[in-house]
């Protein structure tokens, strides 16, 4: 099993993992064989696959931390909660439909962190980047299954995942309620720019007046733009005045923003990260961040500072930065037949180090 950018794809390859819609339905199953008629279709709609390859099938199994299927499920929930909330300021729902939503809400998702509780491994990072999905909904959820992971690194109890991935859920439904062209264009007046903070308060304001949510959540999506130094929003905050949820969900939803809107890759996006320490971010919050995901994704292309190339197949459960990869080109630039392929366990070499991760995701964005 390999990982490819669907823009780097060939015809023949052929699919290790099957490839779903937003609704969980199978478009290619396992073992299709890749036309290019498929690659120009998929290009629409994906940034990756998972390809079957004689070099790693004997020990690459990349598991999703969450099933697709439940992953669209929380989604599904999410749009009929936020829905109920934006709209229920025009008395569109009844009281009944409302309490239903969030009850459906509440289950699915207490599915979903009991997933990521029971999990061995790392967050695979690039199992929830499947989808070319902008919406809030994908972007709330992969900013609640970080923040999870981050709070599940720090030890933090049950009861206080759920709060905390809730929170995460909620933290940008103020957004519903601005106009849309701030979302899209590229340079903000001051005055737009004013608007667009607005939405932290708008969304506390909504939330705390939710009974069936905790007071917690709402504030998750006051304060998930104040910054350690103060130099934040809404209320310029700083340290320990902000709360331990919204500051993990600071780290979580800007980590999306990089990999899905920016493009970066993950480890790339985790170097950004760090470089915000003492200033956005609490570093205690970025160091959980990097224990708990897999910042090298299974199945991904990398180079060695030696010179070498090959795949990843593995993570090492305490150094996850420092993956076992498997080498098919040796120091000299030569490809390797399958009887020489030989592996590499960086957390034993410690001199040899990842020096570049191929891009498995189109870089339309630079900066």
């Amino acid at each position: 099993m390999r990982l490819v950018s669907i823009d780097n794809s060939e015809e023949g390859m052929v699919l290790a993992k099957p490839i779903f819609d937003e609704n969980a339905r199978i478009l290619l199953n396992v073992g299709a064989t890749l036309t290019q008629t498929h690659i120009n279709r998929l290009k629409k709609r994906i940034s990756f696959i998972y390809v079957k390859s004689e070099m790693t099938d004997d020990v690459i199994q990349v598991k999703d931390d969450i099933p697709f299927e439940l992953r669209t499920k929380t989604i599904s929930a999410i749009s009929n909660v936020f829905s109920n909330l934006t709209d229920k300021q025009q008395k569109k729902n009844s009281i009944a439909t409302t309490l239903y939503n969030f009850k459906n809400l509440k289950d699915t998702f207490s599915k979903v962190v009991q997933e990521l509780r029971n999990s061995e491994g790392h967050l695979n990072l690039i199992s929830h980047l499947q989808l070319n999905n902008d919406i809030i909904f994908e972007h709330s959820l992969n900013t609640s299954l970080y923040s999870l992971s981050i709070g599940k690194a720090l030890g933090l109890p049950e009861k206080s995942l759920h709060i905390l991935g809730l929170g995460a859920l909620f933290h940008d439904i103020g957004k519903l309620h601005l106009p849309d062209h701030l979302f899209t264009k590229s340079q903000l007046t001051e005055e737009e720019e004013k608007l667009l903070q607005s939405h932290t308060k708008i969304g506390f304001d909504m939330l705390r007046k939710e009974s069936d949510l905790h007071l917690l959540i709402a504030h998750c999506a006051y304060q998930h733009h104040e910054n350690v130094d103060g130099s934040g929003y809404p209320r310029g905050i700083k340290g320990n005045d902000i709360h331990q949820f919204a500051k993990i969900v600071a780290v979580a939803e800007q980590f999306d923003q990089l990999v899905r809107h920016k493009s970066f890759l993950p480890h790339e996006a985790m170097e950004v990260l760090f470089g915000y320490c003492y200033i956005r971010y609490d570093l205690e919050i970025i160091e959980a961040f990097k224990k708990a995901v897999a910042i090298f994704p299974i199945g991904v292309t990398v180079t060695l500072n030696t010179g070498e190339r090959g795949v990843v197949i593995a993570y090492n459960q305490k150094y996850p930065q420092r993956p076992k990869v498997r080498m098919f080109m040796d120091r000299n630039g030569r490809k390797l037949s399958i009887s020489e392929f030989y592996d590499v366990d960086l957390l034993k070499n410690l001199t040899t180090m990842v020096v570049k991760c191929d891009a498995i995701i189109e870089r339309k964005v630079t900066s």
